[in-house]
């Protein structure tokens, strides 16, 4: 297993594609994930184009597009799977609806998986990840995990985070549980709505990362999400925080 580091492009939603690229690349880091909403919209064939041959040029790796597209919505995912191919990339994050699965009827649960199942089988080249979020059928890991098991599909996995909101055992046994399903990783240090420096929270990745280490994949791309302070300045101090625990890790 090896662990890439990298920075989400929304982390800095007011830099520009180039300036994102610059700090990413000063910060050490080595890849980025491309929000849809800002840097490359989906559908806009013009940035995804400009966007690859500058992260390309800058020897960054793309591992994963960061999409908006809700499961269950209505929405046509072609915009942003074009996005994706433009920029090389095969694996997309989504969003599993806008409520936890406890609070979904069934009729709209039912039409959530069905627009999981419909888009793995129409994009089988296309790793479609879900986010761990709260307010989305995988607010609780155990929902989570029935879903996969619903949608039935090989190219359906998770970008996992910690759940801020919750204790870190509980986190503990999240990302046991989904571990065969995580293709990555958002990586920041919260406690409920209070963003901290990443290194607060030191003792509780390397748990994480002894756990994640586990996985069968090859790689496994760890992205930061948000500075604690939202400044591109300390993103050089952040992602050397993150270097050392994957240093560690090894």
């Amino acid at each position: 297993m090896r662990f890439i580091p990298g920075l989400v492009s929304i982390s800095f939603r007011a830099l520009s594609v180039g300036d994102i690229i610059g700090v990413t690349t000063d910060a050490g880091l080595e890849a980025v994930e491309w929000g849809s909403d800002v840097h490359v919209p989906a559908g806009d064939i013009a940035a995804a184009e400009a966007a690859k041959k500058k992260t390309v040029a800058a020897g960054l790796s793309m591992p994963e597009y960061g999409s908006y597209y809700v499961l269950g919505s209505g929405e046509d995912i072609e915009k942003t799977v074009t996005s994706a191919r433009i920029l090389g990339i095969t694996n997309v994050r989504i969003w599993a609806w806008n409520m936890s699965a406890s609070e979904m009827s069934p009729e709209v649960y039912a039409k959530v998986v069905d627009d999981a199942k419909s888009i793995c089988g129409r994009y089988p080249d296309i790793r479609f990840c879900l986010e761990c979020h709260n307010q989305t059928v995988t607010q609780e890991y155990t929902d989570e995990l029935k879903f996969f098991c619903d949608v039935g599909r090989k190219n359906l996995m998770t970008l996992w985070q910690p759940n801020q909101f919750r204790t870190h055992s509980w986190n503990m046994e999240s990302v046991r549980a989904l571990l065969p399903y995580i293709y990555g990783v958002h990586v920041f240090s919260w406690e409920g709505k209070n963003m901290l420096p990443l290194d607060a929270h030191t003792d509780r990745w390397a748990e994480y990362l002894s756990i994640l280490r586990g996985s069968e994949r090859e790689t496994m791309p760890l992205m930061l999400e948000f500075m604690h302070d939202n400044r591109p300045e300390s993103l050089p101090e952040t992602a050397q925080t993150l270097k050392k625990w994957i240093k560690a890790a090894e």
